[in-house]
């Protein structure tokens, strides 16, 4: 019997080694090694990590990100010729983009400048708007022979042409991230300072505030900053990041140049908002008076005057300045709601009462409105109609959620201030009007 079963089992190894059927022994080896060879990677331990990822391969030959991250890893210690050798065995339709993108760039490091070309031109055939392959084909164009030269540039001035057009069709939907994407390809071709200035203006409302300060400072480094209002932008991207002190002194190299008193209002608005930001309210609020001395027609500054001047607790002045906005702007659901809580700061129920219902009247569907009711009726000790208005407040959040995956436009960023879309209350000077149609 032991005979017997000795046979099969020999039979069975025979069967295993023949269909080249890996023990789960060496499968729990590769695991391990794969788990190692990715943590090599991210602490930027080449060495370590070459040598992890061949043994995954000598378990597993075909496993894709053993032979990327191989791949990787000899490049970063300048064993570029087996780099090359492992991402061209790579069939080019399995081929990720990591992978392309590795190899053009190994490529450009050996020397072989044309390979490098073809590979990023299959990449933009594939995906025009790929902003690496595009910003590194660029970069390859000095390197290149005059008619290789040429036949790039043609290639790239028509992708960041169409790029441009389909920023624009994405800021239309307010579609912010997508119009960074394609912005960041027509900025980096076509190159003029206005161009540049809105992709920084973008990236803003795209919540990317690092990269939009980034922009400006690009701008700053090629001395393209001689206008009021690039300066103004880049106080406000500065602002998003927490640099106040460079914030303050764009903004008053903005005014020092502005040519007219209209624009210089918008500045003094800008100010007077880098200055709440900063916590100096005091200042803020001259800024803004001084913004309304010059422009008494700047919607923007009227209501950050309003809101400054509620928060210093000067509740007479902060109801003045809404109530006169409201004058000609009664459909202005922001300021009925900020008049409604200024009466309640002021223990005043009824002319609150009276501020929410026209907020609602406005706009029959912001929470806001039905909220802030809500709770002033449990305030007046009114606990049917607080239930009451808190049941239309919750259907129209769920219907907002039923809605939710058909809404085009993104969530507004947040800002330093914390609140939604603080780039409300700033004046943004685009060459493009389209970047801040949809921003009010």
């Amino acid at each position: 019997m032991l005979k017997k079963y000795g046979v099969l089992a020999l039979a069975l190894l025979f069967i295993l080694v023949s269909l080249n059927i890996t023990s789960p022994l060496v499968f729990a080896d590769a695991a391990t090694s794969l788990n190692s060879a990715r943590d090599a990677m991210r602490l930027k331990d080449w060495s370590s990590a070459n040598y992890e990822w061949r043994q995954v391969l000598l378990a597993v030959p075909d496993h894709l990100e053993a032979k990327v991250g191989l791949a990787q890893s000899l490049f970063n210690t300048s064993f570029y010729n087996e780099s090359i050798s492992i991402l061209e065995s790579i069939p080019e339709q399995k081929r990720p983009l990591v992978a392309s993108l590795g190899l053009a760039r190994t490529y450009t490091v050996n020397g072989d400048f044309l390979k490098s070309r073809n590979v990023y031109i299959e990449i933009l055939k594939k995906d025009p708007y790929q902003a690496n392959a595009f910003l590194e084909l660029k970069a390859l164009e000095p390197k290149l022979s005059a008619p290789d030269r040429k036949a790039i540039e043609t290639v790239l001035l028509k992708i960041a042409q169409m790029a441009k057009t389909k920023g624009n069709q994405a800021l239309e939907k307010a579609q912010y991230t997508d119009a960074a994407r394609y912005y960041e390809v027509a900025a980096a071709q076509l190159k003029t300072v206005g161009l540049v200035n809105d992709y920084g203006i973008i990236l803003l409302l795209a919540g990317q505030y690092n990269e939009a300060h980034q922009q400006f400072a690009l701008l700053r480094t090629k001395n393209k900053m001689g206008f009021s209002e690039v300066n103004s932008n880049a106080s406000i991207a500065s602002l998003s990041v927490g640099k106040m002190a460079e914030a303050k002194q764009e903004i008053l190299d903005a005014i020092q140049e502005a040519p007219t008193d209209q624009l210089k209002a918008e500045l003094y608005n800008n100010m007077g908002f880098i200055l709440e930001m900063s916590g100096k309210r005091t200042d803020a609020k001259f800024a803004y008076q001084h913004a309304l001395d010059l422009d008494p027609r700047l919607l923007t500054a009227r209501k950050n005057l309003a809101f400054v001047l509620q928060a210093n607790q000067e509740y007479d002045a902060a109801i003045a300045q809404c109530q006169q906005i409201l004058k000609n702007h009664p459909q202005n659901v922001e300021l009925w709601n900020r008049l409604g809580f200024v009466y309640e700061l002021q223990y005043k129920s009824r002319p609150a009462l009276s501020a929410y219902k026209k907020a609602i009247q406005a706009d029959p569907r912001n929470k806001d409105s039905y909220y802030n009711l809500a709770l002033l009726y449990k305030k007046m000790n009114r606990p049917k109609d607080a239930n009451d208005t808190l049941k239309t407040y919750m259907e129209i959040s769920y219907a907002e959620i039923e809605a939710a995956p058909n809404k085009a436009a993104e969530p507004a960023p947040q800002g330093a201030a914390g609140e939604k879309n603080p780039l409300k209350y700033v004046v943004l000077f685009p060459s493009n009007p389209k970047v801040v149609s949809k921003l009010q």
